[in-house]
């Protein structure tokens, strides 16, 4: 039995797939309905080269990342323990004693064999209650799969965001460092012909000394980045590889209260505690039946056989010499039911088991909806609050650079001295790494409220429609 919530998620893996060159294994998997993702042995390689697009990511993380295989290896088991739980429970007992009398083989004797064969059978719809329980942790299952696949979306989305924010902040680095030692070389011409004073000099070196370990942190902070993304798609990352995509710092236009809503509507997880306390009812109602008893039927034969020798007759003296034995044998059919005691009130451990088990689910479901709530609540206000002040960076973000080539003109021209010239650079590149530093909070709370409503800012604002 395949769902249609599996359906889906195979066919989205078999469209990120073929974005990310696997088409033919993918193929294969959905021809033959596996449910199992498969290591990559051979075929087209998944390993990015030189550059990598947000869809290509996403197909690299649904055919390699270890937690979506343990997913679909947990459904495929929970598929065949609901296939094998709808047939009959056939379990014939085959029951064999021998019984053998007498001194010797040939002298008189007595024998007994019996045969018998008995089938317990499954009354009061046991047989469907189990069926019931196992296709509700199937489902279970299935759900699971959906909670990874989109655990796995999200840590993908939102690690390719940092990563291409740190691709941008680097190249703004590079940028600075690269006018900043033209205003080096300029100061180093005029202490040659001695407008300024060596010491002056030294201090635009400085200057670009302190943009380089900038430029060398966010360098470091970029490896990290590409090690957290290849972790999130299961796969290293070369160090060389170049993100390709768009970064669009959007805000958030829907209200609060229908964030909370989508959230509670989309997260997989809320899904999964959801098919639990099925699963768990479903579980009791087994453990309520077992509890009832089965009747056990069984035939048998027995056999019953008597043998006489000779010296048996030699001391009655009615009978006449000669007779060398005698033997007689007697058949018996039997038909028995059986039942166990006492008749009710069994499996009471099980019952009780079952039953705090439902009372655990729900305690959970509370839970998890409270802390959705809170989490949904404190994610948007910060994000709302780091949209704010990254939009007002953003407004001033042009207006800043190209203030820094005018005053790097300025100053190379011989228009404006050293010292103006740092003055109002300083400014400006505290407020250029004032917005680098808005734009990194902003993009680590926008990953936070996706991850707690289970999507990305564009179908947020769209209602939650996919």
């Amino acid at each position: 039995m395949v769902s249609g919530l599996t359906h889906r998620l195979q066919a989205m893996t078999c469209a990120a797939l073929l974005v990310a060159g696997l088409a033919e294994r993918s193929l294969a998997q959905s021809q033959h309905g596996d449910t199992g993702a498969k290591p990559a042995t051979g075929g087209v390689s998944a390993r990015p080269t030189d550059s990598l697009t947000p869809q290509t990511a996403l197909g690299i993380a649904l055919a390699s990342h270890p937690d979506l295989r343990v997913a679909m290896a947990n459904l495929a088991a929970a598929r065949v323990d609901s296939t094998f739980a709808g047939l009959p429970a056939f379990n014939p007992q085959l029951e064999l004693n021998v019984a053998r009398g007498g001194s010797s083989l040939l002298s008189g004797s007595e024998g007994t064999f019996d045969l018998g064969v008995s089938q317990e059978l499954e009354l009061w719809g046991k047989r469907a209650a189990r069926q019931s329980a196992a296709t509700a942790r199937a489902q279970v299952s299935e759900a699971e799969l959906r909670a990874a696949w989109q655990d796995i979306e999200s840590d993908v989305r939102a690690r390719f965001e940092r990563v291409l924010f740190l691709q941008d902040r680097l190249g703004i680095a590079n940028e600075l460092t690269g006018l900043d030692g033209l205003v080096v070389r300029a100061s180093q011409a005029r202490v040659r012909d001695g407008s300024i004073t060596p010491l002056t000099g030294r201090l635009t070196e400085l200057d670009l000394l302190r943009l380089e370990a900038q430029g060398r942190r966010t360098r470091s902070d970029l490896h990290q980045a590409l090690l957290a993304l290849g972790l999130a798609m299961g796969q290293a990352l070369p160090d060389t590889i170049r993100l390709r995509g768009d970064l669009q710092a959007d805000s958030l236009t829907a209200p609060v209260d229908s964030v909370v809503a989508m959230a509670l509507r989309t997260r997989a997880t809320g899904d999964v505690l959801h098919r639990q306390l099925a699963a768990r009812q479903a579980e009791l109602r087994q453990a309520e039946l077992d509890g009832r008893p089965n009747l056990t039927l069984g035939v048998g034969l027995t056999r019953d056989r008597r043998s006489f020798s000779h010296d048996d007759f030699s001391g009655d003296p009615t009978i006449v010499g000669g007779i060398a034995g005698a033997t007689s044998t007697d058949d018996l059919w039997t038909a028995r039911i059986s039942a166990p005691l006492p008749l009710w009130q069994r499996n009471q451990a099980g019952r009780a088991r079952a039953a705090a088990e439902i009372g655990r689910s729900e305690a959970e479901l509370v839970r998890y909806r409270l802390q959705t709530k809170m989490e949904v609540l404190a994610a948007t206000r910060r994000f709302e609050d780091s949209a704010g002040l990254y939009g007002l960076y953003l407004e001033r973000s042009n207006r800043v650079r190209a203030d820094l080539v005018l005053i790097r003109e300025a100053y190379t021209d011989g228009r404006i001295p050293l010292d103006s010239y740092l003055t109002q650079k300083g400014r400006l590149v505290d407020t250029l790494l004032g917005q680098l530093e808005a734009g990194e909070a902003y993009w680590q709370a926008r990953g936070q409220l996706e991850a707690a409503v289970g999507l990305d800012l564009a179908h947020l604002n769209a209602g939650g429609a996919r």
